[in-house]
């Protein structure tokens, strides 16, 4: 038989809720292939991929790269947690996804003949408070079968890495369209931050909008000997300043922002999530509508003169907007600036359901 390896790859994985999903509740056939369907979903984790070594690698007889992955998802529903392989069979090279915002998103796939993921759960967002229990759990979850050095396991292993599903991650069911993904339901509390807001970009009644602006908080991951390291839960105090918690100021921000553009006879929109808060212009039915080519060029980033240069040399610079008080002089400070993204991007519209 072919030995196999055990590798990260960018896949799709979702989670049945641990609490109501008992093991008698999911069938679990030692051998049996479970396939990933377009009905999985549309949140899954993504626990790890296999693949077959070259023969001129192998060095000892072991599982195949199905028979592991077979032995992966048999383990996983031992322990209640619907879990599915999924093989590309070498033919794709990307997925394309979304992001908290709705947005399209491309992960690289290091697509090859003989490569097998397993994913697991099935969620219907990013944020399900069940789907991250999951998947802290699934991160720290040894698989029996790997321990067995019979099995000809090679099990990549990154420095600080607890255990060989560590790199486990979140992603969507590459079998089912990004755009229907994009229609469900946001969660309740991106519901909350988004009521009574003026210029809220949910509840527009178009399906696509331009993002121009984007104001994110500060974040960390702490690693290796990190000051953060832990004190995770007293992140918030640490990046606490005087003027209050960054998050809180991304949404002053885009809202000021947003304001200031209607002003000016601007269609502006704001939307907040727990992460950041971006500033749209326009709604759109399609695509290819012609306004959107004008209102990109509009904010887009422009080759200006380089103020740092003596000579005529240009830099990509993006757009601002300045606000100044009553009869305050151009030449004067102004009271706010806001700095526009180098490049605008089409995004659906988030709904609520």
């Amino acid at each position: 038989m072919r030995t196999l390896k055990s590798t990260s790859c960018i896949a799709v994985v979702a989670s049945l809720s641990l609490s109501i999903c008992s093991v008698e509740a999911i069938e679990n056939v030692r051998g049996k292939t479970y396939n990933l369907t377009e009905k999985h979903g549309p949140w899954m984790i993504m626990v790890t991929s296999f693949r077959n070594i070259h023969e001129d690698d192998r060095k000892t007889e072991g599982l195949s790269a199905e028979q592991a992955a077979s032995e992966l998802v048999f383990e996983l529903r031992e322990k209640g947690i619907p879990a599915y392989s999924f093989s590309q069979d070498g033919k794709v090279e990307s997925i394309e996804t979304r992001d908290r915002l709705g947005r399209d998103d491309t992960r690289i796939f290091a697509a090859q003949r003989d490569m097998i993921c397993v994913l697991a759960g099935n969620y219907d967002s990013i944020d399900d408070g069940v789907a991250q229990k999951t998947l802290n759990y699934v991160k720290k979850f040894y698989p029996k079968f790997l321990k067995n050095t019979k099995n000809g396991a090679v099990v990549r292993s990154n420095l600080g890495q607890k255990g060989p599903l560590a790199g486990a991650f979140m992603t969507t069911n590459p079998l089912r369209r990004p755009e229907d993904i994009a229609s469900k339901k946001i969660d309740n509390e991106t519901k909350f931050l988004n009521s009574g807001i003026d210029n809220a970009l949910i509840g527009l009644k178009k399906k696509y909008t331009l993002q121009v602006a984007t104001f994110s908080g500060k974040s960390t991951t702490p690693i290796g000997s990190s000051a953060y390291r832990g004190k995770e839960g007293q992140f918030d105090k640490e990046l606490k300043t005087a003027s209050g918690f960054n998050i809180v100021r991304s949404g002053e921000d885009a809202a000021q922002l947003a304001r200031s553009l209607r002003q000016d006879k601007i269609e502006a929109y704001v939307y907040h999530d727990k992460f950041q808060s971006i500033v749209t212009v326009g709604g759109f039915d399609e695509k290819d509508d012609p306004r959107l080519r004008q209102i990109y060029a509009a904010f887009r980033a422009k080759m200006k003169p380089d103020p740092q240069s003596n000579s005529n040399q240009e830099i990509l610079t993006p757009e601002t907007k300045i606000l100044r008080g009553q009869g305050t002089a151009i030449t004067d400070a102004p009271l706010q600036v806001w700095v526009f993204d180098y490049e605008p991007q089409l995004i659906e519209v988030p709904r609520v359901k």
